[in-house]
This record gives structure tokens, C-alpha cells and sequence, in this order.
């Protein structure tokens, strides 16, 4: 929690007025936290809020797991959500290409056209398991925590974070997880 703290207290001495509202040359550039790292990144991560994407249309209870894959150098992914009352899932893989920075991660689903996407993380606190994972074309953003639940000021400041860098947060969906199964 002491972590949310200075980064919400730079970006308000920074820009006290969202940044979608002024011209692209007072964003924040799109960067990574260098505190990201396999150790915390690994286990199960519940979505809090996202940017719709056509595969999660209908999803609630939204997860993420990672885990330890079998090919060197590779993190196995398990996305899985409620859809529309059934389990829906997807298994791929994510990597860092530069074995220096984990926060810079490319994931790909074989199962799913489209070759790999960049996920990069945003803002990454491993102790108290707050995660915030976007990419440099702004068009994906994801709040995540490793509990069911997160504090609204912990989402309210990680969604700051992204508006600093000019992510559309208008665009995030506050993602379902009362009642879940998972």
C-alpha cells in the first residue's frame, strides 16, 4: 500500500487534471515498473477492471494464473472467466525477450490467431499483490490483484496511474467477481 502512495503523489503534483483532456504531448510516457518479477508475478491474479476486448465480451470472474512452464525462459498462462454461466478458458505462454526486464512480457494464446501481444507491467507491487498490466498502443489495460477484492482507492490509483499515460480509462470495464466459482 505504501508503494500506491508516491506514485499517486507524483502524478498529482505532475497533472491534477486527466490527462485525456490535453494534447498527447503532456502524457506521461507508457512505462514499466522495474520491481516486476517472476517470484511475485507467479500464482492466481483476479481482473478487476479492463479494457473490452472481443474475447472477453459476456466474462465475469475474470482469473489469470502463471505459472513455472516447462520450457525454459517461459511462464505458462491460464485465463479463465464465467461466461455467460459456463467456464471459459485459454492456455498460452508469456516471456520476457529481454531476459533483463521482466516487465516487458510478450504472451500469445497457439490456440488463438493473432501472434504474441506485448504486456507490459505498468505498476507491479508484489507484497501486496497489486498489478497493472497495459501495452504501448494504449488499447489494452488491465487492473489486477492477487484477492477477490480490491480496495477503491487502490483501483481508483491504479487507474490514475494509466490516465497519466494517457491510457483511456473512460474505456475500462470494472470486472465481476462477487459470486464466482473460481
Amino acid at each position: 500500500m505504501k508503494k500506491l502512495f508516491y506514485p499517486l503523489f507524483a502524478i498529482l503534483l505532475l497533472n491534477n487534471s486527466s490527462c485525456n483532456q490535453q494534447p498527447s504531448q503532456n502524457c506521461l510516457p507508457v512505462t514499466t515498473d522495474a520491481d516486476a518479477n517472476l517470484n511475485d508475478f507467479l500464482g492466481l491474479w483476479y481482473e478487476h477492471g479492463s479494457m473490452n476486448q472481443f474475447f472477453s465480451i459476456g466474462c465475469d470472474c475474470t482469473t489469470a494464473e502463471y505459472s513455472q512452464s516447462s520450457t525454459p525462459g517461459q511462464v505458462t498462462v491460464y485465463n479463465s472467466c464465467d461466461r455467460f454461466g459456463f467456464n471459459s478458458d485459454i492456455q498460452g505462454f508469456a516471456y520476457a525477450p529481454d531476459v533483463n526486464d521482466f516487465s516487458k512480457l510478450k504472451v500469445s494464446f497457439p490456440s488463438f490467431p493473432g501472434g504474441e501481444g506485448d504486456y507490459w507491467i505498468l505498476y507491479f507491487d508484489g507484497t501486496d499483490g497489486l498489478m497493472l498490466v497495459g501495452n504501448p498502443a494504449k488499447d489494452n489495460l488491465y487492473v489486477l490483484a492477487k484477492q477477490q477484492t480490491i480496495a477503491q482507492n487502490d483501483y481508483d490509483t491504479l487507474l490514475a496511474i494509466a490516465d497519466e499515460m494517457c491510457f483511456d480509462i473512460s474505456k475500462v470495464k470494472r470486472t465481476n467477481q462477487a459470486g464466482c466459482w473460481n
